[in-house]
């Protein structure tokens, strides 16, 4: 009798305590995101589903470089380095850093979808992807710039400061802060395109995804870069034939390799990205991948 009644005594305690501390308790017991299921489980959808999403990558990465060809020059589409230091040069920076956002809105776009019908062993089909994708290319496009311009006006103060003392410290902490910034922006609002796709929020995308990866930013890093150094790690492989190819005046061979080293490196994270959203999704509002994509059918 006395054991049962010290049992009740320490359950209403912890009660009293769950309250005062704002729902400690809860957070301490969450459930963890699978860091390393997430992770093999973007790959594995890259390499099962290696074809459509080359193609999808490929495509509007193709489509961009044009445009940024069309606008800015070739070299400036193609990320080659170029020797004008003219205000100019700020300029093509910054269309070429537009065209990269819009493409990757559209490549995540319609990957967050073929993500689903692989999780659900579904059928893939580009073409269904299509028009959902057009629709909620915008408002991705547009929250990608906001977030990058954020980026940058946050970026230039120690970058001012690094050029103008110029030593090796405050370099190396500018090295160090601006990769750290960039993470941690990137795991806040890493579930904004499939948000924007799935649940149709339009220009909420981003308190959606602020609101879905609270108390879980720190995981969602952990998962975010060992994609994003394998994404890097691509991009600058592919650098460099595309390089060699447009020095010798081969840009007909250098548009389609910039475009399927754009497709390999991007591919893996908008896979990530929309894997993070289900789990989230699961965790905090008890919703199934199914019935997630239900919103497809």
């Amino acid at each position: 009798m006395q054991k049962q009644d010290n049992q009740a005594l320490r359950a209403y305690f912890r009660d009293r305590v769950s309250q005062t501390t704002g729902g400690t308790r809860e957070q301490s017991t969450r459930q963890p995101l699978g860091i390393g299921s997430l992770i093999g489980s973007s790959f594995s959808i890259m390499l099962r589903q290696l074809l459509p999403v080359l193609l999808v990558g490929f495509v509007t990465s193709l489509l961009g470089a044009f445009l940024a060809w069309s606008m800015v020059g070739i070299d400036a589409a193609l990320n080659l380095e170029s020797d004008d230091a003219s205000d100019l040069a700020g300029l093509r920076d910054l269309v070429t850093a537009c065209v990269d956002v819009l493409v990757f809105a559209m490549t995540a776009a319609c990957l967050a979808q073929l993500t689903y019908d692989v999780r659900l062993n579904r059928p893939v089909s580009i073409a269904r992807y299509l028009l959902p994708a057009l629709k909620a290319s915008p408002a991705i496009f547009l929250q990608n710039s906001l977030l990058l311009i954020v980026f940058v006006l946050t970026a230039l103060p120690p970058i001012i400061t690094a050029v103008y003392f110029d030593t090796i410290v405050i370099s190396l902490m500018t090295l160090g802060v601006l990769p750290f910034l960039a993470l941690w922006g990137c795991s806040v609002f890493l579930v904004l395109a499939p948000a924007v796709v799935i649940e149709r929020t339009g220009f909420g995308g981003l308190k959606r995804s602020w609101s879905l990866t609270k108390t879980y930013r720190w995981q969602i890093a952990g998962a975010v870069l060992p994609v994003w150094l394998c994404s890097f790690a691509i991009a600058l492989a592919g650098a460099l034939p595309v390089e060699f190819l447009a020095r010798q005046g081969h840009t007909a061979w250098a548009l389609p390799v910039f475009a399927a080293t754009n497709a390999l490196a991007s591919g893996p994270l908008a896979i990530l990205a929309s894997l993070v959203y289900a789990r989230l999704r699961e965790i905090k509002e008890g919703i199934s991948v199914d019935q997630v994509a239900d919103v497809f059918d």
